[in-house]
């Protein structure tokens, strides 16, 4: 059966409420969200407070070569209130003074030492205890497995090619094949040293305590960092841990916990709640959106794509997140906007135009999901003021580069027209076959339906508008208008070399502006062709 654990939580009003889980816990907010302060609360306040172990994220990894082991009583009073000679009843009024210098929020902790003087008088304790049974016993009696066994076992499934060596009173570690040269601890990698700190504090913990860890993703590569705490928590079954960060991967990572979010600190209160499931939409989603302060807007495309750079660039005040196609964009709109918890959270979405009627468009905007005035993103690159920007940035000639550019785009678009015209009247006879009318009832209702939807579609009145579009922006070399009918991806790349550009690099290069010294030019040049997304947002 799964042990039951609970934190007493500060509420808005001075009161508090008990949260009861059978996992751990983890907070996420974002930076100035009070995170580390709840923290200090939790250990140094709280209802819970004697029972409360924080592993703070402001701490030295300065590693001793060497140590002499003390009393375990005294070790162990050492390490978690800072004074080996304290009270029992009063190891928390120790704990504010010795161990926190009366700032247990912002007080650098430099309790390296410490730790590894508590494993080693663990260590030579419990093989006292062995080798004075030894020595009293006919059978043969089982060698302990000591705090400083486990951190040795955890440190090195973690780090499977690397081996800690205990020798005498010291920590040292090789390159696991037997024949490496032996490297001090002082010579351990961040990552090595915050590894075995990390385990060590944790076996540390009070029995059937509640261990908070402050950042626990801080200085390990992102592969260890869940399956590290995961071998952790195995080790402290008897424990209640709990996780603050605001590093989304990590919140992710660590699926099995229970989330609650930190959405505000004043200085004396916060404002928290778990985090309930918001159907249609993946717990990664979700974590990002609550581990930032910035409006969202999501979009399509993927994370490094040049597009999402370039609405990173042109929008620093929001969180963009790409989403991959137009679909998941409006799903994860609605989805976010009909959550009850989140109601209060500013979330669009920006998606290409394609080639969607303005009866579809209108739709998507009382939802919050905006058209670019352009076919797709990568049009953006071809637009105008930015082909104006590149040209001056590459000193050449803005109008002369426009028109051979321009040249090029009509003559590719006029070898294509009829493909082109047959896609954008199939796909607002797609848009009207998705109007069919789902309520209708019966064998006989539904063929009713049907028949009334296709009589509606007119074929040939669709694609001969579709024809007349786009054959008057063809003879009116209506450029604009072009780039807000015309879908080919490979737009930008093909007109590169009428800039002087090689590779196809033109969206790279704007990319480069616009995150560099022509960051406003850019931004400038773009915003006209974000549609009707609100400009207050933009």
């Amino acid at each position: 059966m799964d042990k039951t654990y609970s934190l007493k939580l500060p509420n808005s009003d001075g009161s508090h409420q008990e949260i009861v889980t059978n996992r751990s816990l983890l907070f996420i907010g974002a930076n100035g969200s009070g995170k580390t302060r709840l923290g200090t609360w939790i250990e140094m306040e709280s209802p819970q407070k004697n029972n409360v172990h924080r592993i703070s994220a402001q701490k030295s990894l300065t590693m001793p070569d060497n140590t002499t082991p003390t009393s375990i009583e005294r070790a162990e009073k050492d390490l978690l209130c800072g004074y080996a000679e304290a009270p029992e009843e009063q190891m928390w009024n120790y704990k504010q003074g010795h161990k926190w210098h009366s700032k247990p929020a912002i007080s650098l902790l430099n309790d390296y030492q410490k730790l590894m003087v508590y494993l080693f008088s663990d260590h030579t304790e419990e093989s006292a205890k062995y080798l004075a049974a030894s020595k009293t016993s006919n059978e043969k009696v089982i060698p302990p497995t000591t705090k400083l066994d486990l951190v040795k076992q955890v440190w090195e499934k973690i780090l499977p090619h690397r081996e800690l060596v205990l020798g005498g009173l010291r920590i040292q570690t090789r390159v696991k094949d037997g024949s490496s040269k032996i490297y001090n601890s002082s010579e351990m990698s961040d990552g090595e040293r915050v590894i075995f700190y990390l385990v060590g504090q944790c076996l540390a913990a009070p029995n059937d305590g509640i261990i908070v860890v402050d950042e626990p993703e801080i200085h390990l590569h992102k592969s260890v960092q869940a399956p590290l705490w995961r071998e952790i928590e195995s080790l402290r079954p008897d424990c209640l841990f709990v996780y603050m960060t605001h590093d989304v991967d990590f919140a992710v990572s660590l699926h099995e916990s229970k989330k609650i979010w930190l959405k505000a600190y004043d200085g004396k209160k916060w404002v928290w709640e778990a985090v309930e499931e918001v159907s249609g939409l993946p717990e990664t989603l979700l974590v990002e959106v609550l581990g930032s302060r910035k409006p969202v807007v999501f979009v399509e495309g993927e994370n490094g794509s040049y597009d999402t750079s370039l609405y990173r660039a042109v929008l620093p005040n929001h969180l963009v997140i790409p989403s991959g196609s137009c679909t998941q964009v409006i799903q994860a709109v609605k989805a976010l906007q009909s959550s009850n918890q989140l109601h209060h959270l500013s979330v669009t979405g920006i998606i290409d135009r394609d080639r969607r009627v303005q009866e579809e468009l209108q739709s998507l905007e009382q939802s919050g999901i905006y058209a670019l005035k352009v076919a797709e993103v990568e049009n953006l690159f071809c637009v105008p003021e930015v082909l104006e920007v590149v040209s001056s940035q590459l000193a050449r000639d803005p109008s002369e580069d426009f028109n051979n550019v321009s040249k090029f785009i009509f003559s590719k678009m006029q070898s294509e027209l009829e493909t082109q015209i047959s896609l954008r009247a199939a796909a607002e006879i797609k848009y009207k076959l998705n109007l069919f009318d789902e309520k209708a009832k019966g064998e006989a209702g539904l063929d009713s339906a049907l028949s009334d939807l296709v009589d509606n579609i007119d074929v040939s009145s669709i694609y001969n508008e579709s024809r007349t579009l786009l054959e008057t922006i063809v003879e009116n070399k209506d450029y604009l208008e072009l780039l807000r009918v015309y879908n080919r991806k490979s737009m930008s790349s093909q007109i590169s070399k009428h800039l002087g550009l090689t590779g196809g690099s033109l969206a790279e290069l704007v990319v480069r502006l616009a995150c560099g010294q022509r960051a406003e030019d850019i931004s400038q040049a773009i915003r006209p062709y974000f549609g009707n997304f609100p400009s207050n947002l933009a």
